[in-house]
């Protein structure tokens, strides 16, 4: 008799609904997971001064991975160039990239640049995809057109702000 009474009161059915509405809109995720699961990280060009360039030739920049799948063209000709974001690896502790420079139809010039980092898993949420932030430890590079490459900021995350490397142009022409 007693439960009879509650679910006919109108005042106690809506309060009813309205706590299973408020409890079910709280039990889904609020979490909002970033939009790019690979971590950038950020190369800015300089002059062998330490000025910002931009380069007069296009720039291809190619990732030599140590998979079967072979090299992988990321940039392909890139005008005026100043900087450039590539993405890092996580399956590997060095990522390297080869920067070519096309100074005419017959004529191309390319540097190594190998970078030495630590892959440490990033846990957003379990509602996110994978990410891992990185720790630069060393670069080493060849010098066909670089003079010097400089790490400026280690910490490799989700802030493409943050200049990570510097790559000083022998001949900024």
């Amino acid at each position: 008799m007693l439960f009879d009474f509650f679910f006919r009161n109108r005042i106690i059915k809506r309060f009813l609904l309205c706590a299973v509405v408020a409890l079910s809109l709280a039990a889904c995720s609020s979490v909002d997971c970033s939009l790019n699961g690979t971590v950038l990280c950020h190369y800015a060009l300089q002059t062998a001064d330490g000025e910002a360039a931009t380069l007069v030739y296009p720039l291809s920049v190619t990732f030599n991975r140590r998979t079967e799948f072979g090299d992988t063209v990321y940039i392909d000709r890139l005008k005026n160039a100043s900087m450039i974001d590539l993405p890092m690896s996580y399956d590997s502790d060095i990522d390297d990239i080869t920067l070519t420079l096309y100074i005419d139809s017959t004529h191309t010039v390319s540097d190594e640049i190998h970078v030495t980092k630590t892959n440490e898993p990033y846990f957003e949420s379990v509602d996110c995809a994978p990410r891992y932030n990185h720790v630069l430890q060393e670069v080493t590079h060849t010098t066909n057109f670089i003079k010097e490459v400089i790490i400026s900021n280690p910490e490799v995350k989700n802030n493409v702000t943050d200049t990570n490397i510097l790559i000083r142009i022998a001949d900024a022409d």
